[in-house]
């Protein structure tokens, strides 16, 4: 692509609604129900549904496409995944649906590309109604937590994403990790729920993880006070249980929403809490994890690089 049309693609006059291509297996209901219309797939898939979409046979076609403002890619495709750069580079916005990819070189090149248009990761549990209200009453206990118990989180890589995402708005940046069987902290939470993982951030906090327990429960401790949150509620413990408003609409469709609003050259709002992760978000979540499979490997505990 050239740069007169790189640049006649940023500076293109919102449409309504905006328009987006796809890029592998990515579910298209999110996308429209945030306001998306669907102009092109780039997917050897029979079985996705391209109602009246154009199929882009190489990624060629759809780089050359002047009627999308955006494209959603599958970033557990590794073949997408390196396609990320010259995607940004054409000025186009860039959803990722989920946290991926996780291989840290690939985040880095996509968010190296300069001058490009925004880019929003899909890392929703911060959109979550309790983890939006925990993010609300941390000023109320005086400061980040000392020390964060999780008891029934989910296992698997998206699971582990979502939570580091949320100890790094809550605690501040992850320094170190430990994963079992290496040294851990502590083996068990209290009432004997096993350890499985657990994160040391630079504020002195110490993350303890287990995937024991039929929901979340997070018990975030601070000098003179403890909250506990999850889907069930949040409450200080020994005192008032918060309020915790409604769902609304997923996280993902939030996030879709939210870029849709910066086409046309402009920028995903980042007025208020909760808005889009990003791709240095993603790298943050990225650069954990790959920690944490060296940990996993080494038994060791690891400084996150």
């Amino acid at each position: 692509m050239t740069q007169e049309a790189r640049e006649a693609r940023l500076a293109r006059t919102p449409t309504a609604p905006p328009t987006m291509a796809v890029a592998g297996a990515v579910d298209l209901a999110p996308l429209r129900a945030a306001g998306w219309s669907l102009r092109g797939v780039l997917s050897t898939d029979p079985y996705l549904d391209r109602l009246d979409a154009a199929t882009y046979v190489e990624p060629a076609e759809l780089l050359a496409d002047p009627t999308i403002d955006a494209v959603a890619v599958d970033g557990e495709d590794r073949d997408l995944a390196a396609l990320l750069p010259e995607l940004r580079g054409s000025g186009l916005l860039l959803l990722l649906p989920s946290a991926a990819p996780l291989d840290p070189d690939a985040v880095r090149a996509a968010r190296a590309v300069r001058d490009a248009a925004d880019a929003a990761v899909g890392l929703v549990a911060r959109w979550e109604p309790w983890a939006q209200v925990v993010s609300a009453a941390l000023p109320l206990a005086g400061g980040p937590p000392l020390q964060v118990t999780v008891r029934g989180w989910p296992a698997g890589r998206q699971a582990a994403a979502e939570l580091v995402d949320l100890v790094a708005a809550w605690c501040g940046e992850v320094a170190a990790v430990v994963a079992a069987p290496g040294p851990l902290p502590a083996t068990e939470l209290p009432g004997g729920a096993p350890v499985s993982w657990a994160l040391l951030t630079a504020s002195g906090a110490t993350v303890l993880v287990s995937s024991a327990g039929d929901a979340p429960v997070v018990r975030l401790s601070f000098a003179a006070a403890r909250l506990e949150a999850g889907p069930g509620g949040v409450r200080w413990v020994g005192g008032a249980e918060l309020q915790v408003p409604r769902s609304g609409a997923s996280g993902l469709v939030q996030t879709a929403a939210a870029l849709a609003g910066a086409t046309g050259g402009r920028d995903v709002l980042t007025e208020t809490w909760p808005w889009p992760a990003d791709l240095g978000d993603l790298l943050v979540v990225a650069r954990v994890l790959e920690a944490l499979r060296t940990s996993a490997r080494t038994e060791q505990l690891v400084p996150v690089a």
